[in-house]
């Protein structure tokens, strides 16, 4: 199981060649103008704050390699060759139907950094990559999830749920990061699992005798069954800059995302699914059915000028298996406010993958708390 990622962050390295880069004069038009047109929320504020200091490249010219590096370096440097957020991270009090019938916390955490730079600039080059259009970069990313249930459960405890470290190329089409309608396509090898050990019938039995005799639900025995997956996945993002609410400014945003489980993985070997003394009687019940496509539509709005009330964000994601595309399907709704400067998050769903440990179980889920978008 891979629970670690490496990487330092570059920042007295980032810093050294901001400074050091050749300077330009650019008036305000210009940076609301090309700073808005950034999808990463990190990179469009650190845009705004770097901008009369960074030499900037109209969208309408070409880029050379040495315009190229200033960019990476100078003005995108946080959003291509720093430590950046990778999914959404998240706390929330949270409810599932098929939990506890209380709230309880739960946070997401994920970053990505990328490596081996100079190796991935020589390939690219070597292969006469036009980086002016295909501006490519190897990301090592780690996603994590754990719930914890404070006052609901005897000594409070802390319940692993997703460990995710994957390694995947990212490659900007047309320019990318800082042009009009950037967008992207992400390659990678991922294995994701909850870190847990229970894997036999006997072992299940021992714990959930154990929750019994300190007067708990033996229900609670599920947590430690352990569920682990290795992937490859292909996912491909859009940033459309006509929206679609005319009244409220800002930008569109699509995923796409297909994730194939395998049968023999490089860390997993063969995925940990669905055992049959989980509920006898019942047939096998695979992730493929479950979970692999993803589609996510956003809606990300300008703040700029907010007040101590604004709307940030909307996002509807949808899910469904591809063993089976739309037989069994998971929408989710949410909702990012900015309310004097505290990014309140709201957020429903309705499907499978309430849980890696519940991957096949249909519930409804909702929470509210914060979402840190930069």
């Amino acid at each position: 199981m891979l629970n670690r990622m490496s990487g330092a962050f570059q920042m007295p390295l980032l810093l050294s060649l901001l400074f050091a880069a050749p300077l330009a004069s650019a008036t305000p038009d210009e940076a609301y103008r090309v700073c808005p047109q950034l999808g990463n929320d990190t990179e469009r504020l650190a845009c705004f704050d770097r901008y009369s200091e960074t030499t900037l490249v109209s969208a309408d010219e070409g880029l050379d390699d040495s315009l190229l590096v200033n960019m990476e370096q100078g003005l995108f440097g946080s959003g291509i060759d720093g430590l950046t957020n990778h999914e959404p991270n998240k706390l929330l009090a949270r409810m599932d139907k098929n939990d506890i019938s209380r709230l309880y916390m739960d946070a997401n955490l994920s970053v990505k950094h990328p490596v081996l730079n100079p190796v991935v600039d020589v390939v690219s080059s070597l292969l006469d990559i036009d980086r002016s259009r295909n501006l490519p970069r190897l990301y090592l990313a780690f996603s994590t999830r754990f719930s914890q249930y404070l006052g609901s459960r005897n000594s409070a405890p802390v319940i692993a749920r997703r460990y995710n470290p994957e390694l995947f190329l990212r490659v900007w089409r047309d320019g990318g990061v800082g042009r009009t309608d950037p967008s992207y396509w992400d390659f990678g090898y991922g294995h994701e699992s909850n870190g847990q050990q229970i894997n036999s019938e006997v072992l299940y039995r021992e714990v959930e005798d154990y929750y019994v005799s300190n007067g708990e639900s033996r229900q609670f025995a599920r947590d430690n069954i352990s569920r682990g997956w290795d992937y490859v996945s292909v996912d491909w993002h859009r940033q459309w800059n006509a929206g679609f609410l005319p009244n409220l400014p800002g930008q569109t945003e699509t995923l796409v995302e297909y994730r194939h489980y395998l049968e023999d993985g490089l860390f997993q070997g063969a995925p940990e699914e669905f055992n049959a003394w989980e509920a006898p009687g019942e047939s096998a019940k695979t992730r493929d059915y479950f979970d692999g496509l993803r589609l996510s539509l956003s809606y990300v709005l300008n703040s700029e000028g907010c007040g101590f009330f604004c709307f940030e964000k909307v996002q509807v994601v949808h899910r469904t298996g591809y063993a089976s595309p739309f037989s069994h399907n998971t929408t989710s709704l949410e909702l990012t406010t900015n309310i004097a400067g505290l990014p309140i998050h709201l957020w429903g769903r309705a499907g499978y993958n309430s849980d890696l440990v519940d991957y096949y179980d249909y519930t409804n889920s909702w929470g509210f708390g914060i979402e840190f978008l930069r």
